[in-house]
């Protein structure tokens, strides 16, 4: 880009009215996910500068068709948005909707949010991902031990070894995301306006998932929230309660996690998080895993244990992440300034590391504690069941206020998705001792 272009780019992510929506969105959806959003808007325009189109790769009739069908109640939409924006749901497809029935956004447009759910967030990022046309979809894993075959003697039969398969189930779930806006926002019908609304579905969406995917039906108390919900999150997923790694015990492999303790040959002692011995904790975690999902693994942390074990020090006083290297660019521990859920936020004995606001923060360090975890993100199945509806509402209570009185509208984004762990064991959850 010449000069001039980048001048341009510069007045359009700091143009005044990313203040002004970003204000008006604060109270709707609260100050982080407004900042959110007003981040993922400014990559969206800097990738149209650069590239002629951004994540969405929707053009801008499309963004302006998708604000005129948000700012119209359903029944209200002119047939010619019926035909080109939406498609009406039939009540069988969305049975607890209301007899319109509401409006299913185009392909297009659900795509575009789940791009951007993509670019945000880690579980549905890294998982592997299976198109449902049922609510119920069953995925065989496989539970047995390796297989190595047998040789074969003269005149004699080689033995069989079965081939032995669980069943992880796919049962998909119903989210939603409903908020509040005021209509002389939606009047304006323009496109960065659209690119707000989807930067608000995407980033909820990508935070639900990735709340699921590692805590789920955890009952943890993560960011002020009580997490529970449908799913089986990697946090709560069964783990053996034996011995640790290196001594023998934690290995169970079919449906379980392994389990790694702190401390390698220690069982007691070692119940805080800044226990974590960034050598050889890390080496022995990653040991714990099967070859099969070693490529692809990576380790998983809180921001703020992630900040903890990268101001580490040696025996020498020195602090690990300038000093420790074995050869150039192999360096035990690396820190990536800007990574997180998405881009690696550094790496850890040549495994990348992503952090993730719904895992174990440093302050929740104690006994019998799953600071974090390591292991192949593909083991985990992510379901996408049918396509996303948007609903608008003109009036009804919407975070205890009657937005008809407030000269408001209610949107709601719903989406049907799955999740599971298809093999528990792609994981290592890494605890804290017992005492």
């Amino acid at each position: 880009m010449n000069e001039t272009e980048l001048k341009k780019l510069a007045e359009m992510l700091s143009e005044s009215s990313f203040t002004m929506l970003q204000e008006k969105l604060v109270p709707v959806i609260g100050e982080v996910a407004a900042a959110k959003s007003r981040e993922i808007v400014q990559q969206m325009i800097a990738q149209k500068a650069v590239y002629g189109h951004d994540m969405t790769n929707l053009s801008p009739k499309m963004k302006k068709d998708f604000v005129r069908a948000c700012s119209f109640i359903a029944n209200d939409l002119p047939e010619s948005l019926r035909a080109e924006i939406t498609t009406k749901a039939n009540e069988a497809l969305v049975v607890d909707q209301d007899n319109r029935g509401g409006y299913l956004v185009t392909q297009e447009v659900a795509d575009a949010i789940m791009r951007i759910a993509a670019s945000v967030g880690t579980v549905i990022s890294q998982a592997s991902k299976w198109t449902m046309t049922k609510d119920e979809l069953a995925i065989p894993n496989y539970t047995g031990s390796f297989l190595t075959g047998s040789f074969v003697g003269i005149d004699q039969a080689g033995t069989i070894q079965g081939l032995a398969f669980g069943q992880a189930v796919l049962a998909v779930k119903k989210w939603q995301l409903a908020f509040a806006v005021g209509n002389d926002l939606l009047q304006d019908e323009n496109v960065n306006l659209a690119e707000w609304l989807l930067a608000i579905a995407g980033e909820s969406l990508a935070n639900m998932i990735d709340q699921q995917g590692f805590a789920g039906s955890s009952g943890l108390s993560l960011n002020g929230v009580t997490v529970g919900g449908p799913f089986l999150g990697l946090l709560s997923v069964p783990t053996t309660t034996t011995l640790p790694y290196s001594t023998g015990g934690g290995t169970t492999y079919n449906n379980k996690a392994y389990l790694y303790y702190l401390g390698n040959s220690s069982t007691s002692g070692k119940t805080a998080f800044s226990n974590y011995d960034v050598v050889t904790d890390s080496n022995n975690a990653i040991s714990s895993l099967e070859e099969s999902v070693l490529e692809g693994t990576a380790f998983y942390f809180h921001r703020t244990v992630w900040g903890q074990i990268r101001s580490q020090k040696d025996t020498a006083g020195n602090y690990v992440l300038p000093y420790a290297a074995w050869a150039e660019g192999q360096n035990v521990l690396e820190q990536m300034v800007g990574g997180g859920p998405v881009k690696p936020a550094g790496y850890m004995g040549g495994k990348p590391v992503y952090t993730n606001r719904w895992l174990q923060p440093l302050s929740a360090t104690g006994t019998s504690t799953v600071m974090g975890l390591v292991g192949n993100m593909k083991t985990v199945a992510y379901g996408d069941r049918g396509p996303m509806s948007v609903e608008v509402f003109t009036s009804g209570s919407f975070g205890g206020k009657e937005i008809a009185l407030a000269d408001q509208r209610g949107i709601v984004y719903r989406k049907r998705f799955a999740l599971v762990p298809v093999l528990a064991g792609g994981f290592t959850q890494i605890s804290t001792s017992a005492s």
